[in-house]
């Protein structure tokens, strides 16, 4: 060491009035392991704290405890019972599919990702007055009169009408709930029967295909979504097509995602339009939340409590067989299973010999032979039992991130974050994704095993 650092050690003694640094003890030094670690503070605060109290420093502790805390955020909504309802086997429980003759069981293949994410939420509100949107569904598909309370409006379910509520003419019915959905339906678009007055009906006649080709049914449909509110290119509008009718549908678009949620036209053989629908919402942000992994996320396909509605490009057809309808495939007798019985002979009187006048006494098989009546035979009406479902393991190899529609308990609709993944069979599996709490779900539901025989 120099001379200049001997100097500077010096002074910094004298400063502490002579005295040498104390030694620490080896008690000390063995529990420091044990004690809390010091903690940061702004240089503000380390001036109020060397200035104050004991009490002062432990008030400032507390309250930074206590800010430190994350805010608990009430749930966005609750879902409501059945919210994914769209005969998606993903959406039943394990219970329930008692009556399904597959019981798959889902495990994660190795492939998807255990990042957990975050994604946005959005509320469906309904946006204008019931009136104008019957109205203007009304004047697009050229329907005249004024709205009117329907038949079964309910102040709960309120429900106005444009037009004949009784099938007899075209009408547009608007219902003031959910999405704000309006339809319409023209009876006279598909080709009539005729039917006389002892009730035969007559099938009609095939005729000419009259419906719109592709490009026309696009540009008609493009008019009417916009005339209703429906913003939408004419490009992102869907054709399909077959003998019966024609079909033009749009899905609403949020985040660059189609959604559940969808506008339609169809037409019938003659070139009428014979039904259309629509909605009326504004899509509210609601914020980002964070959302579990897809790995974590199969483990909520046996639950039906986390399944909701994805798009077009993930809406499939699914198998799902009921008992009643096995049992019909492989001739098991059910409820509307007639029980046959063997026809029984018609008792006939006995033969008589011309040669004494007396009844006959020939032996079986010989003209004028009464056969005993067999004993009828009975099918037993009693079901086979419902045999145990089987159980697949299926392993979920690939998910892809999408917004799924979801219901809350008062009627209101939603699109959260969610997954969609595809099952072997054909069909896809989608789940919500958002961490718990976020929402609340329903209560699970309870389903007693059937006690003795099952009914059909």
């Amino acid at each position: 060491m120099n001379a200049n650092n001997d100097d500077i050690s010096n002074r910094l003694r004298a400063s502490l009035g002579g005295t040498e640094a104390p030694l620490l003890g080896t008690d000390i030094v063995t529990g420091a392991a044990e004690r809390p670690a010091p903690r940061l503070v702004h240089p503000a605060r380390r001036a109020a704290i060397a200035g104050g109290s004991t009490l002062a420093v432990a008030a400032i502790a507390v309250s930074a405890l206590v800010i430190a805390q994350p805010l608990q955020q009430a749930p966005l909504f609750t879902a409501a019972a059945g919210s994914g309802s769209g005969g998606q086997e993903s959406a039943l429980s394990a219970d329930s599919r008692l009556m399904m003759w597959t019981n798959y069981e889902y495990v994660p293949g190795d492939g998807l990702s255990t990042s957990p994410g975050e994604g946005h939420v959005y509320q469906l509100q309904r946006v204008g007055d019931a009136e104008t949107v019957l109205q203007n569904a009304a004047d697009a598909l050229g329907v005249a009169g004024e709205p009117a309370k329907s038949a079964y409006f309910d102040e709960a379910y309120p429900t106005y009408v444009i037009g004949a509520e009784d099938g007899t003419a075209p009408s547009v019915v608007v219902s003031w709930t959910g999405t704000g959905d309006w339809w319409y339906n023209d009876p006279a678009a598909y080709p009539q029967y005729t039917c006389s007055s002892d009730g035969v009906c007559e099938e009609p006649a095939a005729t000419e295909n009259l419906a719109p080709g592709e490009d026309e049914a696009r540009s008609i449909a493009h008019e009417i979504f916009t005339a209703t509110g429906f913003e939408v290119d004419a490009a992102d509008i869907r054709v399909t097509a077959d003998e019966w009718q024609t079909v033009a549908s749009a899905s609403l678009v949020v985040d660059g995602t189609q959604t559940a949620l969808d506008w339609s036209v169809g037409w019938g053989t003659t070139g009428l339009i014979s039904f259309a629908y629509g909605h009326s919402v504004d899509v509210v942000d609601k914020g980002s939340y964070s959302t579990v992994s897809a790995h974590d996320a199969v483990d909520r396909l046996d639950d039906w409590r986390w399944f909701g509605s994805a798009g077009p490009e993930f809406q499939t057809g699914v198998n799902l067989l009921a008992a009643s309808d096995l049992a019909r495939s492989e001739g098991a007798p059910t409820a509307d299973t007639p029980v046959e019985e063997t026809p029984t002979a018609e008792p006939s009187e006995a033969p008589v010999d011309p040669s004494t006048g007396e009844p006959g006494t020939s032996e079986p098989g010989d003209p004028g032979t009464v056969e005993p009546a067999p004993e009828p035979t009975l099918v037993d009406p009693t079901p086979e039992p419902v045999p145990t479902p089987e159980t697949v393991v299926v392993t979920v190899e690939d998910a892809t991130a999408t917004l799924l529609l979801v219901w809350d308990a008062d009627g209101n609709a939603w699109l959260v974050p969610g997954f969609a993944m595809p099952h072997p069979d054909g069909w896809f599996n989608s789940v919500i994704s958002l961490i718990e709490g976020v929402i609340t779900l329903p209560e699970p539901l309870a389903i007693e095993p059937l006690d003795g025989e099952i009914a059909y």
